[in-house]
């Protein structure tokens, strides 16, 4: 490598300003539409096809480079449309597009990979590209590519059925959706002003108390009386102290009981936005065990013995960290498409994305997997008890699916996650379905 080459330790603005952080195909061949991507990891390393969650941008995935790179991974993940440089197309076209744009995109590189993983919103276009476009990947479907499933998003069911569960976001209105990359920034600094108003308006008040009882005291107590409780050196005790102050405001809001106006904001703009900014544990430093090439020792803290073992860090220093960096330059692309996505998943399109395409979609995967893999063995009825048993032959090679749930996900909660091992698991014969629980997990941290 060229010394002078950045590096995600030396320089991570520069590193991340890289041809392979920034790759562009002028013109898909079948949507004739502009794509960009990234390709990122070791480049001679296991292809592995990332889809994205609803904020589909290529940069969410920028972070796990040089993980990506100690593991020997190379990552394709391509900017759906509306999001960086690609095209946007209409609502009800998008997984198709999305879908034809990844396949041109992995010809483009020559690229057949047999490893998938998708998060959240990604699944969508995991099983669109399954059953739609097989031959983009090394063996078809004989056998499949293996697919991991990161807190995928799990459609809605109406109020009547069985199954169902309330969403927390389901109220906000389809326009401000599909204009949230317009919207959200304004919501944003908005918040930011209200919560600086507010930290503004409590040192006011503290400050007008402080004297209010001064006066108070110097007006109704006569600190020479022999009834008084105190003396010209004693101040009385603040008989007010149930008003928050500002140091007591902070002590609770880093207990996690706030009244954080911006920091309520955030949290629904974040979930609203696909929380793109969640807790990316490669931006922060994160320790790694045995990575010396692709790792340097961190500083010591203050008073910490000299003797004891150094951390490891992936990223250099940054102003903030690296996730903070990468999501500004997220920020500073076309977002369009984000609002599209949560259309989508909630079921709002032209087309139907509810829990009836999950249904037909996973059927549909089970019906082409067989067809893939056609032989003689008997016709066999699967149930799991419910109306979503399935019936197939036993396929030599089933597609082996592999999902992470986390219990305390508030996007997807505990009946979703149910709901959707139910709707996966109903034909065992050509789907081999594993199921990880995260006790202490959310929706994106996993």
């Amino acid at each position: 490598m060229d010394p002078h080459t950045p590096t995600a330790l030396s320089d991570p603005p520069a590193y991340l300003a890289l041809p392979k952080f920034n790759r562009r195909l002028k013109r898909c061949p079948r949507t004739n539409f502009r794509v960009t991507f990234s390709d990122i990891g070791d480049e001679n390393g296991i292809p592995l096809l990332y889809l994205l969650p609803s904020g589909c941008s290529r940069w969410i995935a920028a972070p796990m480079d040089p993980l990506l790179k100690a593991y020997r991974v190379r990552m394709i993940v391509v900017d759906r449309p509306g999001c960086g440089g690609t095209s946007e197309v209409p609502l009800g076209e998008r997984i198709d597009r999305s879908c034809e744009m990844i396949v041109s995109v992995l010809e483009y590189l020559n690229i057949r990979p047999t490893n998938i993983l998708a998060s959240s919103a990604g699944v969508y276009y995991a099983l669109h590209l399954l059953t739609r476009h097989p031959s983009a990947f090394s063996t078809g479907l004989n056998p499949p590519p293996r697919l991991y499933l990161l807190a995928p998003w799990s459609p809605l069911l109406p109020s009547d059925h069985p199954d169902h569960w309330p969403f927390k976001w389901d109220w906000i209105p389809s326009p401000l959706i599909a204009t949230q990359h317009i919207t959200t920034p304004h919501l944003i600094r908005a918040a930011t002003q209200a919560q600086k108003a507010y930290d503004s308006g409590m040192k006011a008040f503290n400050t007008s108390k402080s004297i209010a009882l001064k006066w108070f005291k110097s007006i109704t107590e006569d600190p020479t009386s022999p009834f008084s409780n105190t003396t010209p050196s004693t101040p009385t005790p603040d008989s007010y102290s149930s008003i928050p102050t500002p140091s007591s405001v902070r002590k609770t809001e880093s207990n996690g009981d706030t009244g954080d106006i911006a920091q309520s904001a955030s949290q629904l703009l974040n979930n609203i936005r696909g929380s793109n900014t969640a807790k990316p544990s490669v931006g922060d430093g994160t320790d790694i065990p045995n990575m010396d090439e692709t790792t340097v020792k961190e500083d010591h803290e203050e008073g910490e013995s000299s003797a004891s073992t150094p951390r490891n860090r992936l990223w250099g220093e940054c102003e903030c960290c690296v996730a903070c960096l990468t999501s500004s330059y997220m920020a500073a692309e076309n977002g369009q498409g984000i609002g599209q996505e949560h259309l989508i998943c909630l079921n709002r399109g032209p087309e139907e994305t509810g829990s009836e395409w999950l249904k037909d979609t996973v059927k549909d995967l089970a019906d082409t997997i067989e067809f893939a893999q056609l032989d003689d063995s008997p016709l066999t009825q699967y149930s799991n008890g419910g109306d979503e048993g399935g019936k197939g032959r036993k396929v030599p090679y089933p597609i082996e699916v592999d999902v992470w749930w986390g219990w305390l996900d508030d996007m997807v909660p505990r009946q979703g996650q149910l709901y959707f091992n139910k709707i996966v698991g109903a034909y065992p014969g050509t789907i081999d379905l594993k199921i990880h629980d995260v006790e202490d997990g959310d929706h994106t941290d996993l």
